[in-house]
This record gives C-alpha cells, sequence and structure tokens, in this order.
C-alpha cells in the first residue's frame, strides 16, 4: 500500500485540539500535509464523536491523510488497512471496525472521515490513537482499557511507533478490495463473538465480515450484514 506521505509531509505538533481536525484545516487551506502527529491533543474524538482521552507523552495520536487515494470508491478499506498495519506494529488485536485490544482491553482505536477538498475530491483521512503508558482515566473505565507499558513493561516513542506503523503499512496490498485485505486482517481479528448495537438498538452478535468488509451478524437466528454498528463490547458501556 502507498504511503500517506506520497501525498504530503509530516507535520509535527506540539498541540492541536485533534489530529483530525488539524489535517483537515490543512487540506482545506491547500497546506501539503500527509501526516500530522502531535505531542498532545485536547478535544481528541471518536466514532460518533466520543471523547478520546489522552495525556502528553503518555499516548500515539496520529492522522494520515490519503490524497493519493482520493476518489476511493472504498475508502472504508483505506481505514481498515491502517487498522491492520496498526496490529501489525503493535501485536494487538481488531476487532471490528476500528478497535484496538490487548487481553481483552481497548487498547486504541482507528477514525476513518472522508471530507472534500478544495477540489472537491474525496479524500480519506485516518485517524490513530493508541495508548502507550497508563493515564488517569474517567471513573469507571480503568477495567476496559490498557496500554503498551501496562501490558509489556515498556512502551516505545509516539514517532518511533509511528514509523513502524508507516513500515507495516507499506507491506500491505493495496486496499481495492475486502479479498485482498481479508489475509492479513484475519491475522489479528477478534471480531466473532463479539457484542454490537446497530442503528435500531437490537444487540446483534459477530459472525465475521463480509465480502465488502461489512460486519455479518446474527440478531434472533436471524444472519445480517451491518454497515455501521456502535460497538457494545462490555456491559459498562
Amino acid at each position: 500500500m502507498r504511503s500517506p506521505l506520497e501525498f504530503g509531509p509530516w507535520v509535527h505538533r506540539a498541540e492541536v485540539d485533534s489530529t483530525q481536525a488539524e489535517a483537515q484545516r490543512l487540506l482545506a487551506n491547500r497546506e501539503p500535509v500527509g501526516i500530522v502527529l502531535a505531542d498532545n491533543q485536547t478535544a481528541g474524538r471518536g466514532r460518533f464523536t466520543r471523547e478520546w482521552v489522552s495525556a502528553p507523552g503518555r499516548s500515539l495520536t496520529m492522522s494520515f491523510v490519503f490524497g493519493n487515494y482520493a476518489d476511493h470508491p472504498k475508502p472504508w478499506l483505506i481505514g481498515m488497512a491502517v487498522a491492520v498495519a496498526v496490529a501489525g506494529a503493535t501485536r494487538a488485536q481488531l476487532r471490528w471496525p476500528n478497535d484496538l485490544s490487548l487481553r481483552g482491553k481497548k487498547l486504541g482505536g482507528i477514525l476513518t472521515e472522508v471530507v472534500e477538498d478544495p477540489d472537491r475530491r474525496r479524500v480519506a483521512i485516518v485517524g490513530v490513537g493508541i495508548n502507550l503508558r497508563p493515564i488517569e482515566l474517567p471513573a469507571g473505565l480503568e477495567r476496559a482499557v490498557t496500554s503498551l507499558e501496562g501490558e509489556r513493561g515498556v512502551a516505545p516513542s509516539a514517532e518511533e511507533l509511528a514509523g513502524t506503523i508507516l513500515a507495516h503499512l507499506a507491506r500491505l496490498p493495496e486496499p481495492d478490495s475486502w479479498a485482498a485485505l481479508a489475509p492479513v486482517w484475519g491475522l489479528f481479528d477478534a471480531t466473532p463473538g463479539k457484542k454490537y448495537r446497530d442503528g435500531q438498538g437490537r444487540v446483534l452478535v459477530a459472525i465475521g465480515i463480509g465480502s465488502d468488509g461489512e460486519l455479518i451478524a446474527s440478531h434472533e437466528g436471524e444472519t445480517e450484514s451491518v454497515l455501521a454498528a456502535d460497538a457494545l463490547f462490555g456491559l459498562e458501556r
């Protein structure tokens, strides 16, 4: 898979509201950008605008700007490819569509957003958040969240891990189809058996991933495809 650095340079910020927002601003202003890496972000967010908690020196917060894949017909596959690269770099497991886990606890997440650039091309921006070291968390989350240092006793720097992710990304096939990504995703997949909630509030149990990267799940004995689901992964959530 081609690097976002083909499209623009590495942009390092001491602090931003979120790397996703900073990447979108740079793109909108026609400023060259391929990757945004921040030492700290004050308003990080995940899917469904959930708050993403991070701390300076204790988290990797970065966004990939895939302008070299503008107008990709299936931009979610770009995000899933990044997820595979991150899982390979951290030796973590993947839970569809965006969670990284170690020993059943959340290590980080991936956020894929598609925005229009000034030339009205659709560009995928993929955010990555990984807990490098333990941080103070809101009450109730301590048991559900982990970090690389917490699990392994040591963690790389944000810059070192970002470079490792890029190296893993370069080894992946082009994200043209799920068939190309499925074998490598399968090396890290922890999706089957997990519970999800769909837009109607129904709880579904994951079976696997379909031919286009969608979730295949069961509900009351019926099998169906889910393109966007709100993950449960624990009654406390």
